[in-house]
């Protein structure tokens, strides 16, 4: 694919013109996108406007990802940077599974500096929180993801490799120890026997790791939060391809159902009452491939590297600070707080499970 270094190459490749057509660019509006960017020096807009294709007037949309270069960027984010646009230049992305697929790229730019411009097809956004229909629906397509590429993930020296690092965060388990073991009184009183059991999940890493590895291999996409899942007609659309690599069957369900609850992207509710039947979908999706408990025990493992929940969760009683959830700023504190200690306890859960 040849670099569409132009943002009016990039709507000619929107509006589909075809080699020797005249596109004259008659409009174009930039504005705010609802996301959630998390990181400095990156942002994302909706930009817009009309063009004439053979003097034909058309309306079209891109979204316009920009990541600033390592002058002013972290290594993390111009590495994530680095690998979506590989992802998306190697071709892997143009056809991932029957159901499920990246927004397509109209161009994309790399400066001297290293910024990085993505121009991307513009996905209609769906309601959120995810409802359970929504839920289900995603999980069977990414079953059919899984399905699609286990045992051939590309050998790539942009595959990301390192996603029970990201999530277990080995470094910091000594710290949240001591944070679980201070027992501050108005923590006991929330959390209670949740402590004890959550300094055995920080300690069972080791074991946890060893449970991943033991089981089928994949391509994943890593952050597969509801914020990133787009339901269509035709399946599901991912977006946020920055963390795509090698991962354990099961490992994109727990971004699904876990994170997206920890993000406000679904209630905890409406996740443990699905949990069983996505696991179903998503197991139904690999027949053949892989086994329901081998989806079971990825998913429970996944969920259970995710052990700094619960060490947030007591900090932020410790400190007295206000819960939130960062995709549900309209949520009360408390709100935010019943639904963060009831995911620990889907946490625990899973944890359970997983290491029994």
């Amino acid at each position: 694919m040849a670099a569409v270094d132009t943002l009016e190459a990039a709507i000619a490749s929107a509006i589909g013109a075809g080699r020797g057509a005249h596109v004259a660019i008659e409009q174009v509006q930039r504005g705010d996108i609802d996301y959630d960017a998390f990181l400095a020096h990156r942002s994302v807009h909706r930009i817009r406007g009309t063009a004439r294709l053979d003097g034909d007037p058309i309306e079209w949309s891109l979204v316009e990802k920009v990541t600033e270069g390592q002058a002013f960027a972290s290594a993390y984010l111009a590495d994530n940077a680095r690998r979506e646009l590989a992802a998306y230049t190697s071709g892997v992305l143009v056809r991932l599974a029957p159901r499920v697929r990246a927004p397509r790229l109209h161009g994309w730019l790399v400066e001297a500096d290293g910024r990085t411009t993505l121009w991307l097809e513009d996905i209609p956004s769906p309601s959120r929180p995810l409802d359970a229909d929504a839920l289900l629906r995603a999980a069977r397509d990414l079953g059919g993801l899984a399905a699609a590429w286990v045992g051939r993930v590309p050998d790539a020296e942009w595959i990301f490799a390192g996603w029970i690092e990201r999530h277990g965060q080995p470094g910091a388990i000594d710290a949240g120890l001591a944070a679980l073991r201070r027992r501050h009184p108005t923590v006991v009183a929330r959390m209670g026997r949740r402590l004890d059991e959550a300094e055995r999940l920080l300690r069972a890493q080791p074991r946890l790791r060893r449970v991943l590895e033991s089981l089928p291999q994949t391509l994943c996409h890593h952050d597969a939060v509801g914020a990133n899942v787009f339901p269509t007609p035709g399946g599901t659309v991912l977006i946020d391809w920055e963390s795509v690599g090698s991962g354990t069957v099961g490992a994109d369900l727990a971004s699904l159902l876990f994170a997206s609850v920890r993000r406000g992207d679904a209630s905890v509710r409406t996740v443990r009452q699905v949990m069983d039947a996505a696991v179903a979908a998503y197991a139904d999706a690999c027949a053949g491939v892989v086994s329901a408990d081998e989806v079971r025990r990825g998913l429970d493992a996944a969920i259970a590297l995710r052990w700094k929940l619960a060490v947030d969760v007591a900090v932020t009683l410790e400190r007295g600070e206000p819960a939130r959830r960062g995709s549900a700023p309209a949520e009360s504190p408390e709100q935010a707080l019943d639904e963060l200690v009831a995911l620990v306890d889907l946490l625990l859960d899973a944890a359970r499970r997983a290491l029994d």
